[in-house]
């Protein structure tokens, strides 16, 4: 739209080549860009940065033989002549690392390549230069069949699995039919834009364009419609959504994104400095984030509150150091290859890491010395890891096929079987067996185990529409049924027992109330940025919210207004941070004053509050240990905990098998014993008394019943939320009454934090589970689903609403942790005062003691089991006493390095899943967002971020939006926007999951800069986990992405 910025050369007189680049106005320089240095030969051997930093190159003959990054980190090429025809045959870093050697077979058109441990892949290609097949180092092939146009019309992967395409004859991918059969049709108009595309199971996804070939409606099966709205640089400035809200976005001259304005008019801005890089961002409430720069690089990060964040980089952007606004300093450091070597923290603790020659993290050293192993096969997958304790954990291949077969976990045994499609379709380990079925778009739809079997249902737009849980040992039902609204968000569901939970949103599905069987529970107000700073209870309290400036919970009062707008403050809480915005104290007015000190590494070392003082001590690696004894005035260290399993704590002692769980517990001379399943699941906790509880799960892990004494309790889950709980004698389950007690959980919509307990006099009422041989027998062999009561509404309940008196709230604090119910006259009926990691001393009032009020929810997402002590929380149990869980994380590694380890504070951190933020990455974007959407159904309380969302903010802030899509320009700024976004994540604490490369021929030069930019900054990566992978590529769209257009990042 204008010139932004005049650019000059100088060239060499002599030579004619070009010296430097600058920047000018008005004729003069204002700064250079770039500086060149030749030899006498003409060869470039120094290119100079705007910064000053240099990269180089060595020649012989005119041939590049060796470069180096801007930090004296080099690459060697060794070549097989001297000429202009001569090829690289070797590659190779300083320090071995990432060597490669080609070979060209002088018979027939295969070329021989070579990695640092000697693994040796070939490659088959046609005269065209089409590769054919690929024999892997494990010797696994792979093919690819052609048409004369080229396009791949079968692709064999290494397991046997075959994907066929069909063009038409334009080139036009027409179909895809996948592994199991299963087709995906696409449709195109005369410009060859794609217009339509028929999933797997019929559902057809709409998209129409202007005659510039720009996108301006995207409609979903059910008729939803997206449009968008372009300037007249092709930049998308309006994007209307199904439900007629309008998102209106703005820019600068370049190009640059300066406001964003979603749909409740709520608008943030963004400000760049005199290169165009981000300077300022301030969000639609006002608070400001700046950014300064040194070098390049991001130096200081100024917070909405003014506490500032610093970082120092090398040439290359690698993270140095990073220093927090208290001023505690964290180190990295770097091998020769340019991988992550160290971290040495405030407290000085180190993390080392070690590497192959192929970039395969093989050991880790973590605080107290104790080292993580991997070992790889020649394809890079893992086949053994020893953890701190020295577990080890095989994984068992097929070798025909390559396909996961098993893992042997300290000798226990899971067998593993798999689809066409990579998908898990039946575990089995110790005795136990689960199966898994799922339909022809990839998603699950049936999963079986010996107590329970689950059903999924979903509509043409995929939205989950039904859930059948069957209790098998009950022979009792859960049918849930949920409906959407036009942006496919969950707004309604129908329990199990027939009452009804209704979500009110505006905007782009921001709650704004809460109905439950047609009648106003709860009313909320938000903020510009959509936080509740208001709510309205039913029973007549209201709750106030105010927030510092940088997001945290400063205020929070609970009141109640009484006739003549008189208002009367119940309860009170105010919350004060630090500097690092720790939380430093909380003044309560029903609990008093709660303070709290750190470590330099942010770890709890003091909590003072009514329950007294609390003292904890952590070895390097972050075990809590006892503290120093009263009068050591020397304040001697905790000793290591080399395996970080805790043996002794504050009078209670430990023992673990050999996979990591905890097997016995002497607490107070009390002993007990505790039994696992195959699949590390808590089965059994017997006392020394002899009474045993047992426990009982689903095919996904969750805890669907726990049997103690006479009683009975089945537990019921909305994805990863605890429903409802439903208790029973078993005189009255063997009778068929309703008599026991009922109890009903509604959380905030999305999270774990409670907002009501609903409590009945009797058991949740649950349908009968249909027998299935029986309605078949009687109808011919024949399954007929208007047969099925389960269906056919024979079963279906309309309930009377709940009573009001049966419905208590929760006030929860800054962490969504209960501190009180209040029951429907808005009187305190239940709270508790905690401990630092959670162990509570409960107060029933007499009118909840009658009432039968009981809280047994802790910290988000923990249940207190009273017969055993410990919280359970879906994948794990919880120790209070000791802020541990008592089994180790079943991600592995990616949950932490202390795979027994709850958080490192319990003041500003929760762990409801018993598992964090990461984002996901790797080659194909479909294959990444479908990967990430299955982390967040099965760990919803984890942060799982893609790029997706970013996109066109960080795409058009780079300026790559004003260029032609997919010409070489778009790529260079688009992958630079890509890189800088994975290094600004790492800043902001993202651990990331690497889902690696793709199918398809060509590599993604995007996928390439994130590796290269996580390389720099240090960034903990984990290796994606295999089977969620393969499910996640088998069922998205193979990318069919064209050559990249160059080298990147130099």
């Amino acid at each position: 739209e204008s010139i932004m910025a005049h650019v000059g050369t100088r060239p060499d007189m002599q030579t004619g080549l070009i010296q430097s680049l600058h920047e000018l106005k008005d004729g003069q320089v204002v700064r250079q860009l770039a500086a060149y240095t030749h030899d006498a030969e003409r060869d470039l051997v120094a290119a100079q940065d705007e910064d000053g930093a240099s990269w180089s190159y060595t020649y012989a003959h005119h041939l590049v033989t060796r470069y180096t990054d801007r930090t004296g980190r080099g690459m060697n090429l060794l070549y097989d002549g001297t000429g202009a025809n001569a090829k690289a045959v070797r590659e190779w870093s300083d320090d071995g690392s990432f060597a490669l050697t080609l070979e060209w077979d002088r018979n027939i058109r295969l070329t021989y390549v070579t990695d640092a441990l000697g693994g040796e892949t070939w490659h088959y290609y046609d005269i065209q230069g089409y590769t054919y097949r690929i024999i892997h180092p494990d010797r696994l092939q792979e093919w690819f069949f052609r048409d004369d146009a080229k396009n791949v019309t079968r692709h064999i992967h290494t397991d046997g699995s075959t994907d066929d395409y069909s063009y038409d004859a334009d080139g036009n991918l027409q179909m895809h039919t996948r592994a199991d059969g299963s087709r995906v049709h696409f449709e195109y108009d005369a410009a060859h834009r794609l217009t339509g595309i028929l999933d797997g199971e019929g559902g057809a996804w709409k998209r129409d364009h202007d005659a510039q070939g720009r996108l301006t409606e995207e409609t979903d099966p059910l008729g939803h419609k997206t449009a968008y709205a372009y300037d007249k640089a092709g930049r998308p400035v309006r994007i209307t959504d199904a439900k007629g809200g309008v998102k209106a976005l703005a820019y600068s001259p370049s190009g640059q994104l300066l406001s964003y304005t979603d749909c409740s008019a709520k608008t943030s801005h963004w400000e760049y400095d005199e290169r165009g890089r981000l300077a300022k961002a301030t969000d639609a409430a006002g608070g400001a984030t700046s950014y300064r720069y040194a070098a390049g690089h991001l130096e200081e990060l100024v917070l909405p509150d003014e506490t500032s964040e610093h970082f120092v980089h090398d040439a290359e952007g690698r993270l140095l150091t990073h220093t927090d606004a208290l001023g505690r300093a964290t180190r990295y450091s770097y091998t020769r290859a340019g991988l992550i070597a160290g971290r040495t923290d405030a407290a000085g603790r180190a993390l080392r890491y070690h590497w192959d020659l192929l970039g395969r993290l093989t050991e880790l050293h973590n605080e107290n010395g104790s080292h993580y192993n991997f070992r790889y096969d020649p394809v890079d997958r893992l086949l053994e890891e020893t953890g701190f304790d020295r577990k080890t954990t095989q994984y068992l291949r097929d070798e025909a096929t390559g396909v996961l077969a098993g893992v042997i976990e300290a000798g226990v045994r899971t067998e593993l079987e798999f689809d066409s499609m990579g998908r898990l379709t039946e575990r089995r380990a110790g005795g136990q067996s689960e199966r898994f079925a799922y339909d022809r778009d990839g998603r699950l739809t049936e999963a079986a185990n010996a107590d329970a079997r689950l059903q999924w249902f979903h509509d043409a737009a995929g939205n989950l529409t039904r859930e059948h849980h069957h209790y098998l040992a009950r022979k009792r039902t859960a049918v849930w049924q949920h409906r959407y609204d036009e942006l496919n968000q969950r707004v309604a569901t129908v329990r199990p027992d027939g009452h009804v939970t209704q979500w009110l949103t505006y905007g782009s599905g921001h709650v704004h109330g809460l109905m439950l069987d047609g009648q106003d529970i709860l009313g909320f107000e938000r903020d510009d940025l959509h936080r509740e700073v208001a709510r309205e209870q039913g029973n007549g309290l209201s709750q106030r919210l105010k927030y510092d400036p940088a997001g945290r919970l400063l205020e929070q009062q609970i009141s109640r207004t009484r006739p003549g707008g008189i208002e009367l403050t119940g309860i009170q809480r105010s919350y004060s941070y630090d500097k690092a915005g720790q939380l430093v104290g909380i003044g309560d007015s029903r609990r008093g004053a709660l303070g709290y000190r750190y470590d330099p590494v942010g770890r709890l070392l003091e909590a003072n509050s009514r329950v007294g003082r609390e003292v904890f001590a952590f070895d390097p690696a972050g075990n809590i240990a006892e503290p120093p004894a009263a009068g050591d005035a020397l304040g001697h260290p905790a000793g290591k905990l080399l395996d970080n399993l805790l043996k002794n704590y504050a009078g209670t002692s430990y023992r673990y098998d050999e996979r990591g769980n905890m097997t016995e517990r002497v607490r107070n001379g009390w002993r007990t014993v505790f039994a696992w399943d195959g699949f590390n699941r808590m089965t059994a906790a017997t006392d020394q008394g002899g009474a045993t509880t047992t426990f009982s799960y689903d095919p996904m892990g969750r805890r669907i019943a726990k049997q103690s004494g006479d009683a009975t309790t089945l537990f019921g889950w909305d994805g990863d939320l605890l429903a409802f709980e439903s208790t029973q004698s078993r005189a009255a389950q063997d009778e068929g009454r309703d008599q026991g007690f009922g109890v009903h959980y509604i959380h905030e919509r999305d999270a774990f934090v409670p907002l009501l307990q609903v409590r009945q006099a009797h058991a949740v009422l649950l349908g009968e589970t249909t027998d299935t041989k029986a309605l078949m027998d009687a109808n011919g062999g024949v399954y007929d689903i208007e047969q099925d009561p389960l269906w056919n509404g024979a079963q279906r309940r309309v309930p009377a609403p709940f009573d009001r008196r049966e419905i208590s709230f929760y006030q929860c604090d800054h962490l969504g942790t209960p501190q009180e119910l209040t029951d429907h006259e808005g009187q305190v009926a239940w709270s508790a005062q905690y401990k630092a990691w959670g162990e509570a001393r409960e107060a029933i009032t007499e009118a909840g003691r009658r009432a039968g009020v009981r809280n047994p929810i802790r910290f988000q997402g923990q249940y207190f089991d009273e017969e055993t002590g410990l919280h359970y929380s879906r994948y794990r149990y919880y120790d209070p006493e000791s802020g541990r869980f008592v089994s180790q994380d079943p991600i592995g590694p990616a949950g932490g390095l202390n795979a027994m380890a709850y958080a490192p504070n319990p003041t500003a951190f929760i762990d409801p899943l018993g598992l964090k933020k990461y984002v996901i990455l790797g080659e194909g974007q479909t294959s990444v967002e479908a990967y990430a959407a299955a982390m967040r159904l099965k760990f919803p309380c984890d942060e799982f971020r893609t790029i997706k969302k970013d996109w066109i903010p960080i795409t058009t802030a780079s300026g790559a939006t004003q260029e032609k899509f997919g010409s070489k320009a778009w790529e260079q700024k688009a992958v630079a926007a890509n890189a800088l976004w994975v290094r600004q994540r790492a800043a902001e604490g993202y651990d990331f999951i690497d889902i690696g490369i793709d199918g398809a021929a060509n590599r993604s030069p995007f996928y390439a800069a994130e590796k290269k930019a996580l390389g720099r900054v240090g960034a903990k990566v984990y290796r994606s986990n295999q089977c969620a992978t393969v499910a996640a590529r088998d069922g998205a769209k193979e990318s069919s992405r064209p050559k990249a257009k160059g080298r990147y990042g130099r």
